[in-house]
């Protein structure tokens, strides 16, 4: 196995250089327990992470300068080790290994994710506490990142995400249907801090996507949260939840509408 913690630099990194972008933070379990997801096979996942890991080192330095890659498998990181070091870029990387599945599967992904979450902001050394990060699953590229970021420039914010408020849509039901889109958002690492550290431990039953919503807009009045993307995020990958791909006829379609409702009806939150 290799160290818990491994950083490298890629050849075009050039030591003193100061960061003119954003950090990314890829979540990531490379072999899940037993019946947690659909998509479990150690090897698919391990070849989603790497096609993402490779689409992210090849980013432009301005849109993202360093990556953060935590695995709460405890898994072997040298597969993606050697993709940093052999790729030619201008990256700083972190890969963090740590055992973070120690609970049962049923209290639900966001638990899992802020556990895994706090552990890795709190041992990687590439953030600082002004620094803002972009959070993503793992094993998705966010295929417009580089629009994405740059709509977002003259945004003041602590957190940035999509809140959804349409019942049936994510949430998949008809009663209370707000929930927070946990596959990517943006913060800066004090509001983190302040949020979000902890969660997990304190709220262990009932820490889910709704409960995000409720505790972000009404615990911390003072936060400011952009609670819509101001464009639709284009993710490419496979759900580890259903299979599905993201770039599906139907997913793109769904992509599609809720692009042109951002515009025509912003106060729909699709």
């Amino acid at each position: 196995m290799v160290p818990t913690t491994i950083h490298l630099r890629g050849r075009q990194w050039v030591a003193g250089t100061p960061h003119h972008g954003d950090g990314l933070l890829m979540t990531a379990t490379l072999t899940p327990p037993a019946a947690a997801v659909a998509r479990a096979n150690p090897a698919d996942r391990l070849h989603d992470y790497l096609d993402a890991l490779r689409y992210y080192l090849a980013l432009p330095h301005h849109v993202i300068d360093r990556i953060v890659f935590v695995d709460n498998s405890n898994s072997d990181l040298a597969p993606l080790a050697d993709l940093v070091q052999r790729l030619d870029h201008d990256k700083e990387v972190e890969l963090i290994r740590f055992e973070g599945n120690d609970h049962p599967h049923q209290l639900g992904k966001a638990y899992g994710e802020f556990k895994l979450m706090d552990y890795g902001l709190a041992n990687t050394t590439l953030f600082g506490p002004t620094d803002r990060v972009w959070k993503t699953t793992g094993r998705l590229k966010i295929r417009n990142l580089p629009e994405m970021k740059k709509q977002c420039e003259g945004l003041a914010f602590d957190v940035l995400c999509d809140l959804h408020n349409v019942p049936w849509v994510g949430a998949g039901k008809w009663r209370t249907p707000h929930h927070m889109d946990l596959r990517v958002f943006a913060f800066r690492m004090g509001a983190y801090d302040a949020v979000f550290r902890n969660l997990w431990r304190t709220h262990s039953h009932g820490l889910d996507a709704e409960f995000m919503y409720h505790h972000m807009r009404k615990n911390h009045p003072g936060l400011r949260i952009t609670p819509r993307f101001p464009i639709q995020a284009r993710l490419q990958g496979i759900s580890g939840r259903h299979q599905r791909d993201y770039a599906s006829h139907s997913q793109r379609t769904k992509d599609a509408v809720r692009a042109v409702t951002r515009r025509i009806t912003p106060w729909l939150w699709l």
